[in-house]
C-alpha cells in the first residue's frame, strides 16, 4: 500500500495525487514524510501542496503521540530508593488489563478508520455531503478519533462547528441526517442491492439495454412468425373454421390479406406493448415482495434478472412455433403449440420464482407468492380503474 501510494504521488492527475496523500496520511508511516515534503515544495497545485503539508504534520503528531510513555517504576520521587529489578514486571501486568467499558473494539476501530478514509476522499473531491455521512459513521464507531488533530480539523472544516458541538450531531444517526439535510443533501439514501448474482451490473443503464433487446426480440420474433408461417397459420385457421365456424372469419381474412408493412407495424406496436406490460408486472412484483412479504431487494436488480429471462423465453417460443408450423400438419401444430405453451409457462414461473426469491432474499416459495400476489394487485388495480372510469362516465352522462 505504501509503495503504491508513493508511486501515485508522481501521477499527472491531481485527483490521484490527492488520493495518494490522503492514503499516506492514514497510513501514518514516517517513511512518507520525505516524499510529502517533496510534494509540498515542488507540486504546481497549491491545494495539493497544502494537503501534503497537513498530511506531514498529521503523521508527525501521530508519531509523537505513539512514542511509549515511561513506565511508573522508572519515575521515582526524589530521595526514594529504586525498586528492585524483579518488580519491573508490574507495569507489563497492568498493560494486559482488558479494555475499559465503552472503549471501541479492534474491529470497530478498523471500520471507523475505513469510514474516515472514505470521508477524507470525498472531502478532497468536494463532496461534503458524503464526507459528513462517512465521518459521522466513523466517529459513531470510535469517538476517540476526534482527539486526533487531523480529524478535529476535518470536523470543523466540514460542519462549521467546534468539535464539541459537532460530535453529537455527527454520531447520532437522526441528528446526522438532519445536518445533511441542512447542508442540502439527500433526504433518503438510495437503497443499494448487496446480495445476488451479478448485482454489481444492476444499473438502470443496463436495464434499459435489456428492455431494448427484449423489445427487439419480441418484434423480430413476431415478424418471423408472420413471414415464415403465415400460410401455415391460414391453413390451420381454415381447418378450425370448418369444425367450428364463427363470425371471426371476416377479421381473419382481413388479417391474412394485410400487407407486409402493416404486419411489421403491428409487430412493432406489439413489442412496445409487451415491454410496457413487463415493466408494470415487475413493478407489481416489487411492491408485493417488499411491502407485503418483507423482501430485501431493489427494482433495478429485479428487472436485471427477469428481463433477460423473458427475452430467452420469447426467443425459444418463437423458434418452436416456427419449426412446428413449418414441419407439422395443422392439427398437430395446434395441439403441440398449446402443450408447449402450458409447459413453457410452468417452466417460466419456476425460474422466475427462483430469481425473485434470490433478488429479495426470501426463497423460491416466497418468490412464487410475490409473482401471484403481484398479478392479483394488477387485477385489483385494473378493476378499480374500470370502476372509477365508469363512475366518471356515468356522472358525466347524468350531468349532461
Amino acid at each position: 500500500m505504501l509503495e503504491q501510494s508513493l508511486q501515485q504521488l508522481n501521477s499527472p492527475d491531481p485527483n490521484e495525487r490527492r488520493a495518494a496523500i490522503t492514503a499516506l496520511a492514514n497510513l501514518k508511516d514516517p517513511l512518507a514524510l520525505r516524499p510529502l515534503s517533496a510534494i509540498y515544495r515542488t507540486d504546481p497545485d497549491p491545494v495539493i501542496r497544502e494537503l501534503a503539508l497537513k498530511a506531514g504534520r498529521y503523521i508527525r503528531q501521530h508519531e509523537n503521540s505513539a512514542a511509549p510513555a515511561p513506565s511508573e517504576p522508572v519515575i521515582q520521587p526524589l530521595g526514594r530508593a529504586s525498586a528492585p529489578v524483579g518488580r519491573a514486571t508490574v507495569p507489563a501486568a497492568r498493560s494486559s488489563k482488558p479494555t475499559a467499558p465503552g472503549e471501541p473494539s479492534a474491529r470497530d476501530k478498523d471500520l471507523a478508520r475505513g469510514y474516515l478514509d472514505t470521508a477524507t476522499t470525498h472531502q478532497m473531491n468536494g463532496d461534503k455531503i458524503r464526507a459528513v455521512e462517512n465521518l459521522g459513521k466513523a466517529l459513531a464507531l470510535n469517538p476517540t478519533l476526534a482527539k486526533e488533530s487531523f480529524v478535529a480539523n476535518l470536523i470543523v472544516t466540514l460542519t462549521g462547528y467546534s468539535v464539541d458541538d459537532a460530535l453529537p450531531l455527527l454520531t447520532h444517526p437522526d441528528r446526522r441526517a438532519e445536518l445533511i439535510i441542512r447542508m442540502g443533501g439527500k433526504r433518503k439514501p438510495e437503497k443499494v442491492q448487496d446480495h445476488g448474482k451479478g448485482v454489481e451490473r444492476a444499473t438502470w443503464d443496463n436495464v434499459l439495454v435489456d428492455f431494448g433487446l427484449y423489445w427487439l426480440v419480441v418484434t423480430l420474433s413476431l415478424m418471423a412468425i408472420f413471414v415464415l408461417t403465415l400460410n401455415a397459420m391460414e391453413e390451420m385457421f381454415d381447418e378450425a373454421m370448418m369444425v367450428a365456424p364463427n363470425s371471426a372469419t371476416v377479421d381473419l381474412d382481413a388479417f391474412f390479406a394485410a400487407g407486409v408493412v402493416t404486419l411489421v407495424f403491428m409487430a412493432i406496436l406489439y413489442g412496445i406493448g409487451t415491454v410496457i406490460g413487463l415493466v408494470i408486472q415487475g413493478a407489481a412484483i416489487h411492491v408485493a415482495a417488499t411491502y407485503f412479504l418483507a423482501g430485501n431487494g431493489t427494482l433495478v436488480y429485479l428487472y436485471r434478472r427477469i428481463v433477460p429471462l423473458q427475452t430467452v423465453a420469447t426467443l425459444a417460443y418463437a423458434l418452436g412455433f416456427v419449426v412446428l408450423a413449418l414441419v407439422g400438419s395443422a392439427a398437430e401444430v395446434g395441439f403441440l403449440i398449446s402443450l408447449g405453451s402450458v409447459m413453457g409457462s410452468v417452466a417460466l414461473i419456476y425460474f422466475m420464482s427462483e430469481m425473485v426469491g434470490e433478488v429479495y432474499d426470501f426463497g423460491a416459495g416466497s418468490g412464487c407468492g410475490a409473482i401471484f400476489l403481484g398479478s392479483f394487485l394488477l387485477i385489483v388495480a385494473y378493476c378499480g380503474f374500470n370502476y372509477a372510469l365508469f363512475m366518471v362516465l356515468g356522472l358525466a352522462a347524468g350531468g349532461g
